[in-house]
């Protein structure tokens, strides 16, 4: 155990939108933690929620909020765990509103919910610094906040924070921050902690394959991984942690699980950015404490950003469709890679780059880098995506697809299509003390 004093106990509930339920519950359930924080939000969740509140003032937060919580919310109200969560996405004090109102139809009266307000900044736009010019419609801008207000809801007696688009990390930094020693290091260490649990089950084995060797972890199987256990950590005074998965459930927290996480979605690891500060990850050390158990220790931090990033969504005319059709049986390869020919010649006057034709189940994900097959696969897909200018185009790129079950090699079936708009994610830049956000309370 660290020799410094222990700041918070923090779960991770949920590392996406669609996250599972059940290891949240579970967490909490157990006692072993005092706040469970839950990552739902991305730049393809916050799109629709965009247009949810632009058709309707009440609507823009994560609609999946009331069946994630029915199970939470008493379970925390009886453990006396704290929830922490973006599920308000375009619209948290609305979400707010929704938790309040969840509270009292369970029967939980007294709950003190926080919305924090202030990452839209689309009437900050012209002192956003974009990466590159904007040449289609802004639809919206989305400020990443910090930790602090989300601390502060909490050390103010808030039950369920929820916020828009904040740092991921700073969902899990935030039970922390007020007790952690008065030094930058030690909050880079609690946004470090942030940073290896905003992702659940990808920190406890999930999306990882045990390198084999001396002491080495076992694979997990389907029955581990369908109840995969989702991480939690001791952080202390000090900025150092503990990091494991619940004694009973399944799962693998190890340096490697650690390190790969670590890594996720960063350029530089000498100057991981957030909102709260400018992290070096360069002397991270990993340690295994127990089974399941690592100390991590040795975060730094290089000072405060002036800058906020920005989320920028431009909407462009046209569309972009996605088209499949499926082969099975005898000669199923030479059948999809004929009908992927016949495509290419159906479509040849469309612009490289506005089209692409692959073969699922052959050289879809890896292109021409795909090893030579070994045996002919029974099933396969011919998959065309599309950037089409108008919704004619899109429609002509379809029906040649669907042409394919009448006119083209035998046997093709089971066609899936899909059309959207086409849109961008653009990013930008804003001073920090441009953008001010503020808590929004009530109580069931």
């Amino acid at each position: 155990m660290s020799t410094s004093s222990l700041a918070c106990r923090v779960g991770s509930g949920a590392g996406f939108a669609g996250d599972r339920i059940d290891p949240a519950v579970r967490l909490v359930q157990s006692g072993e933690i005092d706040t469970i924080a839950l990552e739902c939000l991305a730049e393809r969740t916050l799109v629709p929620a965009i247009k949810a509140r632009t058709d309707n003032p009440h609507a823009g937060f994560d609609p999946r909020l009331e069946r994630r919580l029915t199970p939470l919310l008493p379970a925390a109200h009886k453990k006396n765990c704290r929830i922490v969560s973006n599920l308000g996405a375009a619209n948290p004090v609305a979400a707010g509103e929704a938790i309040t109102k969840l509270s009292y139809k369970l029967g939980i009266k007294g709950q003190r919910v926080a919305a924090l307000q202030g990452d839209d900044v689309m009437a900050l736009q012209s002192q956003v610094k974009w990466i590159r010019p904007i040449t289609g419609k802004l639809i919206g801008a989305h400020a990443y906040l910090g930790c602090k207000k989300i601390s502060q809801a909490l050390e103010e007696g808030a039950h369920v924070v929820v916020t828009g688009r904040v740092a991921d990390s700073a969902l899990f930094a935030a039970p922390a921050r007020a007790h952690l020693n008065n030094l930058e290091d030690a909050l880079a260490g609690a946004l470090t902690v942030g940073h290896l649990l905003e992702c659940g089950g990808q920190l406890t084995g999930g999306n990882y394959e045990p390198i084999a060797g001396a002491n080495k972890p076992p694979p997990l199987s389907a029955q581990d991984y369908a109840q995969l256990g989702y991480p939690l950590a001791k952080v202390y005074a000090d900025g150092t942690a503990d990091i494991s998965v619940l004694k009973d459930a399944p799962g693998i927290v190890d340096a490697i699980t650690c390190t790969l996480q670590l890594l996720y979605e960063v350029h530089d690891p000498a100057r991981y950015m957030t909102p709260d500060l400018i992290v070096d990850f360069s002397n991270i050390k990993f340690e295994s404490i127990g089974r399941n158990t690592i100390r991590m220790t040795g975060a730094k931090s290089k000072g405060q950003p002036p800058t906020l990033k920005v989320a920028g969504f431009v909407e462009h005319p046209g569309f972009l469709v996605d088209i499949e059709i499926g082969f099975a049986g005898e000669g199923a390869l030479a059948r999809a890679l004929n009908a992927a020919d016949v495509l290419r010649y159906r479509l040849n006057t469309w612009a490289p780059d506005t089209i692409s034709i692959d073969v699922v189940g052959l050289n879809s994900v890896l292109g021409a880098k795909s090893k030579p097959h070994r045996g002919d696969p029974v099933e396969l897909r011919v998959h065309i995506s599309a950037q089409c200018e108008t919704a004619m185009d899109a429609q002509s790129v379809e029906d040649e697809i669907y042409s394919l079950t009448l006119s083209g090699p035998a046997g093709g079936c089971s066609v899936r299509s899909e059309k959207r708009n086409r849109l961008e994610v653009l990013d930008g830049y804003i001073q920090a003390s441009s953008v001010p956000s503020q808590l929004i309370w009530s109580q069931s």
